[in-house]
């Protein structure tokens, strides 16, 4: 993916001076802007833990995981959605809270559900009030606004459909898959029925409002810190995007997340995630050299945060359950 994005650079006729260009821009980063990035991160992440919890527990589940525990699993599942495209690496969620704490698929399914929506809702929010700020910075098109209020609107009324229709839309979907007379489509179906009940329970317990204010929180820490790396990359090598004001940046990051969530065949999103970060800032006409620089370096700089974070977790996680398997068992060590 980086080589193609590089050979579009190439073809265009733009110059790249690889390997020189790329050192100078890292020599240059503002480093100790870019360590707030691991402050945001450690924040998100424990944020994003408790809404698990509190989720878990408007689900009635039994013995929910500690503090720590979960932020552990939370700093593992990071990782993870960022190793493997398609966000197949939120399994790792649903297998560590099963396995290592006996809490039901369902549950697990129900909540991780509902904290994606909960981060759609958090992100559409965001968007809106980006629009807001470039209104009160810059005069725009009616059309160009209208448009992303729309799509906004959209997503808003998806997903709060899919919360509060959950059980509905699973019971219809079971009668699709017992007309179909296949066992194991019958199977799916009813699980698919305790996964809506599962959210029914969340919504019937008033957690969502709670929990969407700990999405706006998360959404605002994640793009917060983007935004600190973007800068500490771009002061020194790259004025002109560094004077770029956060309504035009953020969206970038957006688009970079998207991009990385798609099904392509590429390792810790390297590639997609800059040429979705290429898109957005080559609509505001800057060179996609110094683009294709710029992500790759933030991207780079905040995957080595997340890994080190990631695999601290995993250790932990490790240790905590052998812990909690001797505990149990009774066995020495």
């Amino acid at each position: 993916m980086l080589l193609l994005l590089l050979w579009m650079i190439a073809s265009s006729g733009q110059q790249l001076d690889d390997r020189k260009a790329f050192t100078e821009v890292m020599r240059d980063t503002l480093w100790w802007l870019a360590s707030g990035y691991i402050i945001t991160s450690i924040l998100q992440a424990f944020l994003r833990s408790e809404r698990y919890r509190l989720l878990l527990k408007a689900d009635g589940t039994a013995a929910v995981p500690g503090p720590v525990y979960m932020l552990l699993i939370t700093l593992c599942r990071n990782m993870f959605v960022d190793m493997v495209p398609a966000r197949i690496g939120e399994a790792s969620y649903i297998l560590m809270l099963n396995r290592a704490y006996d809490v039901r698929v369902s549950s697990c399914l129900s909540t991780l559900f509902i904290s994606m929506v909960l981060d759609v809702l958090a992100l559409a929010l965001i968007l809106l009030f980006l629009v807001i700020a470039s209104l009160f910075a810059v005069s725009h098109s009616g059309i160009s606004i209208g448009n992303v209020l729309a799509v906004a609107s959209i997503i808003t009324l998806i997903a709060g459909l899919l919360v509060y229709a959950a059980v509905p839309l699973s019971r219809g979907f079971l009668r699709v898959m017992e007309m179909t007379g296949i066992r194991l489509l019958q199977r799916f179906g009813l699980f698919i029925v305790e996964v809506g009940l599962s959210i029914k329970r969340v919504r019937i317990r008033e957690m969502l409002s709670l929990t969407l204010s700990y999405s706006l929180g998360i959404r605002a820490l994640k793009y917060g810190g983007l935004f600190l790396l973007f800068t500490a990359v771009t002061t020194n090598s790259f004025s002109e995007l560094s004077a770029l004001p956060f309504w035009q940046v953020l969206p970038a990051f957006v688009s970079a997340e998207a991009a990385a969530s798609l099904p392509l065949p590429t390792f810790m999103s390297f590639g997609s995630y800059e040429g979705g970060g290429m898109l957005a800032f080559s609509l505001s006409g800057f060179a996609a050299a110094d683009i294709l620089l710029v992500m790759f370096a933030v991207h780079l700089i905040s995957q080595a945060v997340d890994y080190t974070l990631g695999c601290l977790g995993l250790l932990g996680f490790f240790l905590a359950t052998a812990g909690k398997n001797r505990s149990e068992s009774g066995s020495r060590p």
